[in-house]
């Protein structure tokens, strides 16, 4: 919970100047002793009503797991243990005029008994959240010797002359603050030790430091002569009350602004508690040889003292001889991240792809030697520049909007393929599969794999040339015919059907080889009288077709012109002349599949004629 919430929280508002109100109340001796002692009793009755009231919200909040419900359920009884107690005391101190002094009586102290009782217990059950074997030794040798330090203070106060002195019941008085504040340390060291607390370290403080003070009212005051000031009773008194209404109510505010934080347990590594415990141990010695000397006062101590360094050392071997494991398993896990490495290094140097990564604005952050091999760049040279400069302009603006995506999109992946340009100033294709892994730790950009598929592009581009392709002449064949046909714009299509006079007649005279060259210099005046999107195809044998791009017949008929009159000039092959003779079959309509058979029709007709022109 954050400063600011707790100073605006309205009962923290109420609960602070009460407290400074009490005091100065007590500290004053306003009204008397008498009044001073009921206002007491009457505080404490209030804290008590106040405790089980925030306890129990506690418990019932649906954010509070099982475990912790039961501690706040345990609370709540304690202060209802508390309250009946103190409310048999404020109808006795009510009943007696003369009552003007601070005694516990027996309901009183039977009822602080079962309270404190209630909050041992369900300390003592608490889990420790210690799950391995030498963590819970680990715990109890640190718990034990903690524990050990604060009964080594404990015997220094109760055993005392000046309290030894006092009498029996200032004995018992003493004794009963001693347990509380072991009973307080208990909890502590349990819980903070443990890293599992049903309380967050705001609260526990709080509270922590209420028993704390009605220890030292219990234990340290009795004998000093300061246990007759009435004033400094009560302040003692009520103010650990009014601190044990505090923690719920700071607990309770944090559960509320953060449900999940009784999930996200602590867990040390290492406490300076023990050690701090030890040096505790020898301050008291040291105190009780200075003021007392060598007694049975210091005997105690020092066998105290002796226990706790022995508790101390064995902890300290067992943490060696765990040290010492896991060095070993560190030095393993070292030699096998360094064996990774080096394969890992080994795979990005010598594969064939490229592996890359680039940083947010898209600038190339990281390349393998993979780099240099494919596209003949240094990779120093090239670190930092924008990635989008190395693309092809004309598949850059295809692939632009795909790239800004990737970019701000985490978790993203692209394939694709494109152009890069190569040292040389050639242009190489690439496959790259890139995935966007900005925020990742060590990585924070775009990580790419790419491959040189350009000898797989070429082949693909030649396997399909040649399926749509005559192989002798180049010219579309009949299947790309076919579907330029299908595909014609507005379903209209102009057609020239092209077949050679005579072509059988130089096959037999000058053999197949001269064939082949006079189908290839049909080839080139189609090509020649064919404009820049007309298709030229080579239907089969002496068989050629036009898709004229105009799709109408005047269009068709100019092409026809310009190829008639370019063949009309003999060819010359291997050295012979050979007149070349073609008619043509020319017809324009819809884009279907009859429009080819009527300009077949109109072809035999063409060449009907010319041979009829011959003979005549």
């Amino acid at each position: 919970m954050q400063g600011p919430s707790l100073v605006r929280d309205p009962v923290l508002r109420v609960l602070v100047p009460l407290a400074l109100g009490l005091v100065g109340f007590f500290a004053l001796g306003v009204g008397g002793d008498r009044l001073q002692v009921l206002v007491g009793w009457l505080s404490l009755l209030a804290t008590d009503v106040g405790l089980f009231v925030l306890a129990r919200r506690i418990a019932r909040m649906a954010q509070t797991p099982p475990v912790p419900r039961r501690f706040w359920n345990a609370a709540a009884f304690a202060s209802a243990a508390f309250s009946v107690g103190d409310t048999f005391k404020v109808v006795q101190t009510l009943l007696d005029p003369t009552a003007t002094t601070l005694t516990v009586g027996v309901v009183q102290t039977v009822a602080l008994l079962v309270g404190a009782a209630a909050i041992v217990g369900v300390t003592v059950t608490y889990p420790t959240g210690v799950g391995s074997r030498r963590a819970r030794i680990r715990f109890l040798l640190d718990a034990a010797a903690t524990m050990t330090a604060f009964a080594v203070v404990a015997w220094c106060l109760v055993t005392r002359s000046a309290l030894l002195a006092a009498g029996t019941d200032t004995l018992v008085t003493a004794v009963f603050g001693t347990g509380l504040i072991m009973a307080g340390v208990f909890a502590a060291v349990k819980l903070g030790l443990s890293g599992v607390s049903p309380m967050s370290r705001a609260a526990a403080v709080v509270m922590l430091t209420g028993a704390g003070i009605q220890g030292v009212a219990t234990t340290v005051l009795p004998g000093t002569g300061s246990s007759g000031s009435l004033s400094w009773q009560l302040i003692l008194l009520v103010t650990p009350a009014i601190l044990f209404m505090v923690g719920p109510r700071i607990q309770a505010r944090q559960v509320q602004r953060d449900p999940g934080m009784f999930q996200r347990p602590g867990s040390r590594r290492f406490s300076v508690l023990p050690y701090s415990a030890t040096l505790v141990t020898f301050v008291a010695l040291v105190a009780v040889l200075l003021d007392s000397g060598l007694g049975y006062q210091a005997w105690g101590a020092l066998a105290g003292l002796v226990l706790n360094v022995a508790l101390v050392v064995v902890r300290q071997v067992l943490a060696l001889a765990e040290n010492a494991v896991l060095l070993d398993k560190l030095d393993e896990s070292l030699l096998e991240i360094t064996l990774r490495e080096r394969r890992l290094d080994s795979l990005v140097r010598h594969s064939s792809d490229i592996t890359s990564i680039t940083d947010r604005a898209g600038r190339l952050a990281y390349a393998s030697p993979a780099l240099h091999r494919t596209l003949g760049y240094d990779v120093a040279d090239i670190l930092g520049r924008p990635m989008i400069a190395f693309l092809h302009p004309d598949d850059l603006q295809e692939i632009r909007p795909r790239l800004g995506h990737l970019l701000a999109t985490a978790g993203a992946t692209l394939t694709y393929q494109t152009r890069f340009a190569h040292a040389d100033g050639s242009w190489r294709w690439l496959e790259v599969i890139a995935t966007n892994l900005v925020g990742e730790p060590g990585i924070d950009g775009v990580v790419a794999n790419a491959r040189d598929v350009t000898e797989t592009r070429e082949l693909h581009e030649q396997l399909r040339h040649q399926a749509d392709h005559d192989p002798l002449t180049g010219l579309a064949n009949r299947r790309l015919f076919a579907e330029r046909m299908r595909d014609a714009p507005d379903c209209r299509a102009a057609v020239l059907l092209i077949d050679l006079d005579g072509f059988k007649a130089v096959n037999d005279t000058y053999g197949h080889h001269t064939g082949d060259e006079v189908l290839h210099f049909v080839a080139a005046r189609l090509r020649e009288s064919a404009g820049e999107d007309d298709l030229v195809a080579r239907l089969g044998g002496d068989e050629f077709a036009v898709l004229v791009a105009a799709g109408d017949e005047l269009a068709a008929r100019r092409f026809a012109d310009r190829f008639l009159d370019l063949i009309a000039q003999p060819a010359l092959i291997d050295g012979k002349t050979i007149a070349v003779r073609a008619s043509v079959g020319l017809v324009a309509g819809d884009a279907a599949d009859d429009l080819i058979h009527a300009a077949d029709l109109k072809m035999y007709e063409a060449k009907r004629l010319r041979a009829a022109r011959r003979e005549a």
